[in-house]
């Protein structure tokens, strides 16, 4: 045993030698981590990562058939392999079990177990098949075929459909968030089929399309086709736009974090072009590389565009000018589209056989693009993210110390089509019965735009003046805010608004100043047609309790995604004086008795390397751009319904003023 353990050793640091002796290479952006041999050619199937990261799963050409192999992040030694009776072109594509599941060119769709590569079912469908498997929400599989058909099988391997078309099917369906099944034929058209099998349009080209969709957030879909030509086709089948090149685009076309659209031409140029706006300012730029590809690229949330080419060069281009940030050179040409996981490091499969795991620098795939990479995420599902549109913010909370020739601003965005009505409150003088020493007499004005649309100095006064049986005090008890005492000289306006932007002035009626708490609410609640959908405050950071907290209810159902931001250094740019030249911003789930837990934090917005995913989610929300490398904070949460709570302070009890701003994401 002392012997096979020796022997064993040795066999092993061979082993990373030959990968590049990982733990001693350079962590350099673009440069080799190892590259591990899989016995065979990968020609078009792109690497797809298991849940938590940890498994590479492949597809493999050999001379007498096909396999997949399962790597492990190290690349030493394969977790399993899988031979098959024919090559292996599809990208394989993990469920939410686990199970992977692949094409190949015998014709089946297999489902592997994850644990083992076990087979569980296969179907045959009579055709080759090099599309790779799409998974939709409720576990159905939908892949194409060499005979001309789409099928969608059951997560237990029977077959629900299929769709009949005029031509071979090499394109990989994509699944848009209403469960649409999209993808291409080589009978020239782009097919939209309904979840039961039915078709919804089709979209002639003209040319055969090999690549696969992309869809954008507002379900454009973008495809390539032999005929030179990108396609942008509205969710409803008509052409939105269409974009020629000089060459036959076989590579799939993937979405920045503002909506840009990236792809490689035949005529071997790189394009990014504008998804929106005419056609004369469609091309934001294109790169000559010098080269073919049919490898499709991947974002990174930094922005970094990667992907590889006929060259035996795997290439990162800048969002912003498509100039190489790096090239990493394989010894045979790449297909095979990149794959980022969730630390930063790439995968790509090369024709000599290999697998290559580049060093990243820390940035993990776009979180805010609806489709940043081939097959849209890591596991390559081919499905984009079901947005039921009901998140909302419910309620705002700011409090924040304002000084006697101050004031505290909150604005807010409505969004709908009717008039709604909305609670806003000041609050000083019930501050007291918090243990704070609140603004004695807070004045409340809300504008719209420069025109003031009401106001309230004592909440009383505006009680009694309030008809149609709206109650403040009635009111405040529906929304779950705490009641205001009778005759106090807190402010309180109860107001139907139309869709639009408002802000909320707070100020000291007799100079004093003090600690004051500005709420806004959803007075009426439930209805996703006209909800809240940005939130901002802009005040005075103090130390301590005197910092800026900002409380926020995410109201609706399901996940509900966020940008928010606490500008400090940014409110430059709009002649704001004194301001907090180093914010910092923590992020809390308040689950009740006082309980806050930390869900993220940031001290300057472009250290963590997601600063394209920032900058795009501003430009999706209509947000004002941040100064490039500012220390202003930002970020992106996903979060359930429930209260939460913002942080700003100053870095080293620094003070001054500061803007903290939420908003619902698409």
């Amino acid at each position: 045993m002392r012997t096979l353990g020796f022997v064993f050793r040795i066999w092993r640091l061979s082993w990373l030698l030959l990968l590049g002796g990982a733990a001693a290479h350079a962590q350099t952006d673009g440069s080799l981590r190892w590259k591990s041999s899989v016995q065979g050619y990968i020609t078009l199937s792109s690497p797809a990562l298991s849940a938590d990261g940890n498994t590479i799963y492949i597809g493999v050409e050999r001379a007498n058939g096909g396999r997949v192999v399962a790597l492990p992040p190290d690349g030493v030694r394969p977790r399993w392999i899988r031979d098959l009776r024919d090559p292996v072109d599809s990208s394989p594509a993990v469920g939410a079990d686990g199970t992977v599941y692949v094409g190949c060119v015998d014709g089946r769709l297999y489902a592997l177990r994850p644990e083992t590569g076990e087979i569980k079912w296969e179907v045959n469908s009579g055709g080759f098949v090099t599309s790779s498997p799409a998974i939709g929400a409720d576990g159905t599989v939908y892949f194409g075929t060499a005979a001309g058909k789409l099928y969608a099988v059951t997560a237990q391997g029977a077959v629900r459909w299929t769709f009949a078309t005029g031509g071979t099917i090499d394109s990989s369906p994509a699944i848009g968030s209403d469960g649409t099944i999209y993808f291409g034929c080589d009978d020239r058209q782009l097919y939209a089929v309904n979840p039961d099998g039915s078709e919804k349009w089709r979209l002639a080209t003209g040319g055969r399309i090999f690549a696969s969709p992309a869809i954008g957030t507002d379900g454009t879909v973008y495809v390539g086709s032999a005929d030179q030509r990108l396609y942008a086709a509205n969710p409803d089948g008509t052409l939105k736009w269409s974009y020629f090149t000089n060459g036959d685009i076989q590579a799939s076309p993937v979405l920045g974090a503002d909506g840009t659209v990236y792809f490689a031409s035949a005529d071997a140029y790189f394009y990014a072009l504008n998804p929106g706006g005419a056609d004369a300012q469609r091309l934001r730029w294109r790169t000559d590389i010098r080269s073919t590809t049919v490898s499709t690229a991947v974002v990174r949330a930094d922005g970094a565009i990667i992907f590889g080419a006929d060259d035996r060069r795997v290439r990162a281009l800048h969002p912003a000018t498509g100039a190489v940030l790096w090239s990493y050179q394989a010894d045979d040409a790449i297909e095979s589209s990149p794959t980022i996981a969730p630390d930063g490091s790439i995968y790509v499969g090369s024709l000599d056989g290999f697998v290559h795991k580049l060093n990243g620098n820390g940035s993990p795939l776009s979180s805010v693009s609806s489709w940043p990479g081939f097959r849209r995420s890591a596991a390559h599902d081919g499905r984009a993210p079901v947005r039921t549109g009901t998140g909302q913010l419910v309620n705002l909370a700011t409090r924040a110390r304002v000084e006697g020739n101050e004031t505290l601003i909150a604005g807010f965005v409505v969004q709908g089509r009717e008039r709604r009505a909305y609670l806003l409150r000041g609050v000083g003088p019930a501050l007291a019965a918090f243990g704070l020493a609140g603004m004695a007499d807070p004045r409340l004005n809300l504008f719209s735009g420069g025109t003031g649309v009401g106001g309230n100095d004592n909440w009383g006064q505006n009680e009694a003046s309030l008809s149609d049986g709206l109650s403040i005090t009635d009111t405040s008890a529906a929304v779950g805010a705490f009641p205001l005492p009778d005759g106090s000289r807190d402010a309180a306006l109860l107001i139907p608004l139309p869709p639009g932007l408002y802000s909320s002035h707070l100020r000291s009626t007799d100079g004093r100043g003090g600690v004051v708490l500005a709420e806004i609410y959803d007075a009426l609640g439930g209805d996703p047609t006209s909800r809240l959908v940005n939130l901002s405050t802009r005040g005075q950071v103090g130390v301590g309790e005197n910092a800026l907290f900002a409380g926020v209810v995410v109201g609706g159902s399901g996940v509900t995604r966020l940008l928010l931001r606490a500008v400090g250094p940014g409110l430059a740019q709009f002649n704001v004086g004194g301001v907090l030249a180093r914010p910092t911003m923590a992020f809390y789930r308040s689950a009740g008795a006082g309980v806050q837990t930390l869900v993220r934090s940031n001290t300057g917005w472009t250290t963590g390397g997601l600063a394209q995913d920032l900058a795009g989610a501003a430009t999706l929300v209509g947000a004002f751009a941040l100064p490039e490398a500012s220390a202003d904070c930002a970020m992106v949460v996903e979060v359930p319904p429930g209260p939460y709570t913002i942080q700003v302070s100053g870095v080293g009890d620094t003070t001054g003023e500061a803007l903290v701003e939420i908003y619902v994401l698409p």
